[in-house]
Parts: structure tokens; C-alpha cells; sequence
């Protein structure tokens, strides 16, 4: 600290430097980007994030269960996982006005959520024959 921040802390009179206390009883919480998103991108940020640690949890599985059980058990959990998460996106979407944007982000989540399927079911096939 040099003699320029001590000067000025000096000047500053001691009520001005101690924060007054807020008008209200309750402290104001901070807004959060997710509180500005409209319902609809809230379900479809939700929906994408499920797709994408069902995505992770997919390739993780292949790679950590061995075995010739160890895919199938991967593929049941893919399609479940995948099945009631597509589920809870439509009943929760169903009736909702969507931009174009809002179609994409529903595209790239159902995407996901099928690319996983799909790499369950190849990994299924290829290491349980070999």
C-alpha cells in the first residue's frame, strides 16, 4: 500500500466507507443466468445437459465395463435413461410456443440422446461377438 491508497482511506470521513444496511429485512438474492431464460429454455437447457451426461455416461460405460455383459448392461441403461428423458422433454414442451432456435436446441438434444443409443448398440454388438 502505498501513500496514495492511504491518503485517500484517510479523507474518506468513517461513516462513508461502512456499507449501510439494505432497505428490506431480507437480503436481495443475485440473479442468476438461468432466471432470465424463458419456461421453454429452461426445459431445453435441462434437456440438453440430461442428453449430454447421458452422452458422457455412455462412452464411460463402454470404456469401464468389460466383459461380454458389461455393453448390454450399458445399452439397457442408454435406453432407458434415453427413453424417459425424450419423455419428460415432449410432456413438458407439448403446447409451448418454440422459436427456430428453440427447434435447434430440441434437434441437437434428440440428436445426442439417438447418437448415444446408437453407439451403445454398436458397442453392444461388436464387443459381445469378439
Amino acid at each position: 500500500m502505498g501513500r496514495r491508497s492511504r491518503s485517500r482511506t484517510a479523507a474518506t470521513p468513517a461513516a462513508a466507507r461502512t456499507p449501510g444496511k439494505p432497505a428490506s429485512g431480507t437480503p436481495a438474492r443475485r440473479e442468476r443466468a438461468f432466471d432470465r431464460l424463458s419456461p421453454v429454455r429452461r426445459i431445453l437447457a435441462r434437456y440438453l445437459a440430461a442428453a449430454l451426461v447421458i452422452g458422457v455416461a455412455t462412452i464411460a460405460g463402454i470404456a469401464g465395463l468389460g466383459g461380454r455383459l458389461g455393453p448390454l448392461i450399458v445399452l439397457a441403461y442408454v435406453l432407458v435413461a434415453a427413453g424417459v428423458c425424450f419423455r419428460w422433454a415432449q410432456s413438458r414442451l407439448a403446447g409451448q410456443a418454440m422459436s427456430d432456435e428453440d427447434r435447434m436446441m430440441q434437434t441437437m438434444a434428440g440428436g445426442m440422446l439417438v447418437l448415444s443409443v446408437l453407439l451403445a448398440g454398436v458397442a453392444a454388438l461388436v464387443l459381445s461377438l469378439a
